[in-house]
């Protein structure tokens, strides 16, 4: 330790990896001691910790309540993220998948895996709203779902900063959001109670309802080996999507590979997939 500050070895490093991957599917890389490091400093210092040892005995040794475990993996989940982020993925839900799906159905249900503080779904629920309006009887189903308790709690307040909503336009804030202290800005009651949250872990429980017409799991497996992604897509979404369904991933990401149940949608122009047929290779 220097000047007071906890060094994390590698070796300690290491082992929280292990436990990162064992409570959460997320690899850790290589690099990222220094992030975990700043991350776990404030847990130390909150319960009264000196080193990082201490406290990776604590996790482990069956001492800590289960609240710790819950904080530990608040603080190495990444939770960056805005309203309408990588928009493409939103214009072709409103002009072709929604009407694809309306023309079989009048309810629809989406499942926002990893929603992070609720950006995401509160999106899709904006989406929905603006489409179904005009479609009458059609309504729409939409769970936003992570990890972490202290990001549901966020995404449940729905208060956002000018930096989360800088790409929602104008007339859409005014219409589903109201002003709120310091500048921010808060979702509006109607909008809050049309999204269900939940704490889920995408390994350990069960998908949160099914089966869903759409799922978005978006700049999320980048976090997992190939092998934990494999097993997400094929053993879980697969699952709990209905077999004309679509699943929407993060635009630096890609099935191609390790997927042997979906097929790319070329024809949407956007990392957009479906469920193979059966029979199809």
């Amino acid at each position: 330790m220097a000047l007071g500050i906890p060094i994390l070895s590698d070796t300690t490093f290491n082992n929280f990896r292990a436990l990162i991957f064992e409570k959460t599917g997320i690899h850790m890389r290589d690099g990222k001691q220094i992030l975990i490091s700043n991350r776990l400093r404030r847990r130390l210092a909150a319960l009264g910790l000196s080193t990082y040892e201490e406290y990776y005995d604590y996790l482990t040794s069956g001492a800590a309540p289960a609240d710790e475990l819950h904080n530990f993996i608040d603080a190495v989940s990444t939770n960056e993220t805005y309203f309408f982020r990588e928009a493409n993925h939103f214009n072709v839900l409103h002009a072709t998948v929604l009407p694809e799906i309306l023309s079989r159905r009048k309810h629809v249900s989406i499942w926002s895996a990893g929603c992070s503080t609720g950006e995401e779904p509160y999106t899709l629920r904006i989406v929905m709203d603006e489409h179904l309006g005009g479609i009458p009887g059609a309504d729409a189903a939409i769970v936003g779902t992570d990890i972490s308790t202290a990001v549901i709690r966020r995404a449940r307040d729905g208060v956002y900063n000018e930096r989360a909503l800088r790409f929602v336009p104008p007339a859409v804030l005014d219409k589903y959001f109201t002003p709120a202290v310091d500048g921010l800005r808060q979702a509006s009651p109607a909008l809050r109670a049309s999204v269900s949250f939940k704490v889920h872990n995408l390994f350990k429980d069960p998908p949160p309802g099914e089966p869903f017409d759409i799922i978005f799991c978006r700049n999320v497996m980048i976090y997992f080996d190939k092998a934990t992604q494999t097993k997400l897509v094929d053993e879980i979404f697969s699952r709990a999507l209905r077999p004309d369904g679509y699943l929407f991933i993060g635009h630096s990401e890609s099935l191609s590979g390790f997927s042997r149940r979906f097929r790319y949608a070329a024809s949407l122009k956007a990392p957009i997939y479906r469920l193979k047929k059966e029979g199809e290779p």
